[in-house]
């Protein structure tokens, strides 16, 4: 009996003894790796497909641009050298916009004279022209790493006064007693925000040009033709431009990337045609 119970038993001893060795042999191949990365998450698709590439496996997670990896010393291995190939250190880019501004007026204007003489009415003109030109620019500059966004802006805050007049007519109970009718001046403080600048997102190519991302505006306060409403006070208008695009520019070259033109002409006894362009060019360094 006691022989039999020991052919049972030892055979589910050597089995169990078997399933503890595989499971501290895998223990002992798979090991923890922490490595400092410049790319962080941005690493986590072309590691995570090298290792299910690999034989052994393993697992990738990310903690503050740290990789965390459970895998084989081979594996380990593996993604070093994969690591030093794509994780480079960013480079520093400087991206330049500059918005400038180009005006021209020509004026013709029509000047008449009459004389009376003895012989009859005579009539002389002339028609005099003459442009002007007015340039202007702003510049914004800004410092990032390639990939990363940036942005540089200023903010003016104006503080108007604005009056209402209004007018107030009495109940009145016999066209005798008609009085002029009471205005009351309402003074009001107006706060008119403008904003000018940029934010950009420059990420260098392997070609060594660079994309950017750049959104910019520009805002300025300025007065409404009608310059006066039905109330006898001024009123003043935000005039503004902005840029959304993404392009690809060579490095270190000024290009042009967007352009405002407005044209303007009046008639009358003096014609004036108005040009206004407002270029807008990047600069990457």
């Amino acid at each position: 009996m006691d022989a039999l119970i020991k052919k049972l038993t030892t055979p589910l001893l050597v089995t169990a003894a078997s399933i503890i060795l595989s499971t501290s042999a895998i223990a002992a191949v798979s090991q923890t790796y922490v490595i400092d990365t410049y790319g962080g998450a941005a690493l986590l698709p072309s590691v995570r497909q090298q290792l299910n590439n690999s034989a052994d496996g393993g697992t990738v997670s990310v903690y503050q641009d740290k990789l965390v990896l459970i895998t084989t010393p081979h594996n380990y291995q593996m993604i070093q050298q994969l690591l030093t190939q794509i994780d480079r250190q960013p480079q520093a880019l400087t991206v330049a916009v500059r918005v400038g501004s180009s005006s021209s007026v020509q004026d013709n204007v029509r000047q008449g004279q009459v004389i009376i003489t003895n012989r009859g009415i005579q009539g002389a003109g002339a028609i005099n022209q003459y442009n002007r030109q007015k340039q202007g620019s702003s510049l914004y500059q800004v410092q990032t790493l390639s990939g990363s966004a940036a942005s540089i802006s200023t903010s003016t805050l104006y503080s108007l006064t604005q009056n209402y007049r209004a007018t107030i007519q009495p109940n009145y109970h016999h066209p005798i007693d008609r009085q002029p009718s009471a205005q009351i001046i309402i003074q009001q403080q107006v706060l008119l925000p403008t904003t000018q600048g940029i934010a950009v997102t420059p990420r260098l190519l392997p070609d060594g040009q660079v994309e950017v991302r750049l959104s910019q505006v520009e805002e300025r306060l300025a007065r409404s033709n009608s310059s006066y409403n039905r109330y006898g006070t001024s009123s003043n208008i935000i005039q503004g431009q902005n840029l959304n695009s993404t392009i690809i520019v060579p490095r270190g070259q000024w290009v042009t990337i967007g352009e405002i033109s407005q044209r303007s002409t009046s008639s009358g006894s003096r014609t004036t045609n108005s040009n206004n362009s407002v270029p807008i060019t990047l600069l990457v360094q």
